[in-house]
């Protein structure tokens, strides 16, 4: 398998294009050889939601390929490598995305994905693992710990997990016009008035 991660802060849309091309070329194959293309569906930053599906749908309608879109904290889940893990990734504007997942004997998501304020967070019984880092930027999530638990820190989703959870056949190829986002939050923005209220 040939991967690329890296934290690129708001250079994402300037990089991608590049890196793929150095990928296929480090693979000795053309964009039509794949057999889809996979991209984080979110949620996440809005922007950056929007160019991750940008791109797969572009690359996926150049090369005549499908799309599978996968859900950001499944694959922090799948990487955390737990039995059953919680995952709570920061939302901003002082919230998180939260869900929690068994992996093992069968992989399932044990609810939706949900948009809380941290301190309505609750922690599931059975839980062994917390992964994401909404853990690591509200603290209070972590009074909830209990000593069967434990905290793996900050944890991302890449570009493997993406592409493991893929080749597991859970996820639909969908033609590159089907692409759908997961926002989970419907209002991307606060008011002038609500970051007050907030920093109040």
């Amino acid at each position: 398998m040939h991967a690329f991660h890296e934290e690129m802060g708001q250079k994402h849309a300037e990089r991608t294009l590049p890196e793929i091309g150095r990928l296929l070329q480090q693979a000795d194959i053309g964009l039509r050889q794949l057999d889809a293309i996979i991209f984080g569906q979110g949620p996440g930053s809005f922007t950056g939601l929007r160019i991750a599906c940008g791109l797969a749908q572009g690359l996926a309608f150049s090369a005549e390929l499908p799309v599978i879109a996968i859900p950001t904290l499944d694959a922090v889940a799948h990487q955390s490598g737990a039995e059953r893990v919680m995952v709570c990734l920061d939302a901003r504007m002082q919230q998180v995305y939260c869900a929690s997942y068994q992996t093992t004997p069968h992989w399932q998501r044990l609810g939706p994905i949900t948009l809380q304020d941290p301190q309505d967070v609750s922690l599931p019984d059975g839980i062994t693992l917390l992964a994401g880092d909404g853990f690591s930027n509200y603290p209070a999530l972590l009074q909830q710990q209990r000593d069967s638990t434990r905290h793996t820190g900050v944890l991302r989703a890449d570009a493997r997990a993406y592409i493991e959870l893929a080749q597991t056949g859970r996820y639909a190829q969908q033609h590159p016009r089907e692409a759908e986002l997961l926002y989970v939050r419907n209002k991307v923005a606060l008011t002038s008035l609500e970051q007050q209220a907030l920093k109040g």
